[in-house]
């Protein structure tokens, strides 16, 4: 077995060792070692019981020596050495946003335990640390998720027996809580929508009648693609490939020390050598600014049918935008090519809200996707087909968004009613 993978990284391999066993013969066993750079020629030796172990301890040394410039393993490694260790496997698998988020979560947990030996957090530990600050409890229910996750690191480590956190328990996210009270837009709210949009500009009415008809994401929708939109043929339809999102930067000068960063600027915008923030192996396309196009949230791509008035509306949209310069390639963008940001299609469907008499503090843009699921399956399109449209991969979330006002529910029952056809005479008290 080579002791090198394909791109120059260290790779485990096995070795012959003898052990005297407790009757007194000498057994031999099969381990596995690899080397690990230290820099200036010098190596460290890891070894294990086993290829997947050896990987592992290797990669916690790896980090170490990134972290720390020791890839030692110390004897009480605080709780702040794990939360770097879960941000550092966490940068390689979520998205930006996501990310962020994390790092929000993860200063919490430093700020008040991260120099507590990791070996002595207790279940009265994470509860002191989750009250310790104000909070919404959705932000109190995500720092405890998170810290979860870190303590399976601790636990993993041998340090710990059980994760701590697993004995307090946490009511549900105060989001989720939120997400179960939305509702659909209704038939008529929709109308109104669509109706109220004609008197606004093309490009951003097109923008709302996209949004309404295709369930799509608010950072898919900014984030569409002219090369993904397809309306030759007889069934036009629009590839969902890209979400716009924003990302972060980080210091790429060097470590931090108590004097501050090596480029002696605070912020990692200023610094000359400053890295993005991005997912490893994870497709992505810079737009502008801090703007990047990522795959979509469910990391895989998907086909949207066009409605024949959605397709008529993004025709003459096209034709509307002929002249507007478009650097980036995107459906929707301002005049000058720019992109348009989330947070500036979220103030255009607030507006449309309001022209249409209803409160943006109670309604969304991302019911509009409710909206959708709840129209599709009222035609009889089956669940799977309909997860597929906007973007779903598990069949409870459509439970969730599968509601129907009770104005139409009534109406239901009233048909229900209707169908059976009984004479008056044969209904209870009909003859008193």
């Amino acid at each position: 077995m080579p002791r090198k993978r394909a791109t120059g990284a260290a790779r485990p391999y096995p070795y012959r060792q003898k052990r005297r066993m407790k009757d007194g013969t000498v057994k031999t066993v099969e381990r596995w070692k690899v080397e690990l750079s230290l820099g200036g020629g010098r190596t460290k030796q890891i070894t294990a019981s086993t290829f997947r172990e050896c990987e592992r301890k290797l990669k916690e040394a790896r980090a170490r020596l990134n972290l720390t410039g020791n890839a030692d393993e110390p004897d009480n490694r605080p709780v702040r050495y794990y939360t770097a260790l879960f941000l550092t496997d966490a940068q390689r698998r979520v998205a930006p946003k996501t990310y962020d988020v994390y790092q929000t979560a993860t200063r919490r947990i430093d700020e008040a335990i991260g120099d507590m030996p990791a070996n002595l957090v207790k279940a009265s530990t994470v509860r002191e640390l989750e009250d310790s600050y104000a909070a919404t409890a959705g932000a109190q229910a995500f720092v405890h998720t998170v810290l979860k996750q870190v303590l399976d690191l601790v636990v993993e480590d041998g340090l710990l027996q059980a994760n701590p956190s697993r004995a307090v328990s946490r009511g549900k996210r105060q989001s989720s809580l939120v997400e179960a009270k939305r509702k659909a837009f209704s038939v008529p709210e929709l109308k109104m929508m669509l109706m109220q949009s004609t008197s606004l500009p093309l490009d951003t009415a097109a923008r709302l009648w996209f949004r309404i008809f295709t369930g799509t994401r608010r950072g898919e929708i900014v984030g569409a693609t002219v090369d993904d939109l397809h309306l030759d043929g007889p069934t036009p339809w629009y590839a969902v490939r890209w979400s716009l999102a924003e990302v972060s930067r980080r210091h790429g000068c060097g470590k931090r020390d108590r004097a501050g960063w090596p480029c002696g600027n605070r912020y990692a915008s200023a610094c000359p050598d400053a890295e993005w923030v991005l997912p490893d192996g994870m497709r992505m396309r810079h737009v502008a600014g801090r703007f990047w196009l990522k795959p979509p949230k469910s990391g895989k791509e998907r086909t949207v049918p066009l409605v024949p008035v959605l397709a008529q509306v993004l025709r003459s949209y096209l034709d509307y935008t002929a002249s507007w310069p478009n650097p980036h390639g995107l459906l929707f963008r301002h005049e000058d090519g720019s992109p348009i940001t989330p947070d500036e299609d979220t103030a255009d469907f607030k507006r449309l809200l309001v022209s249409c008499g209803m409160d943006p503090e109670e309604r969304t843009g991302h019911e509009t996707r409710y909206s959708a699921v709840t129209l599709l399956r009222r035609a009889g399109v089956d669940t799977k087909t309909v997860l597929e449209i906007v973007g779903h991969t598990t069949m409870a979330v459509d439970d969730i968004y599968r509601t129907v006002d009770m104005e139409e529910k009534a109406e239901a029952m009233n048909e229900l009613g209707e169908s059976l056809q009984l004479p008056k005479g044969l209904l209870p008290g009909a003859g008193e």
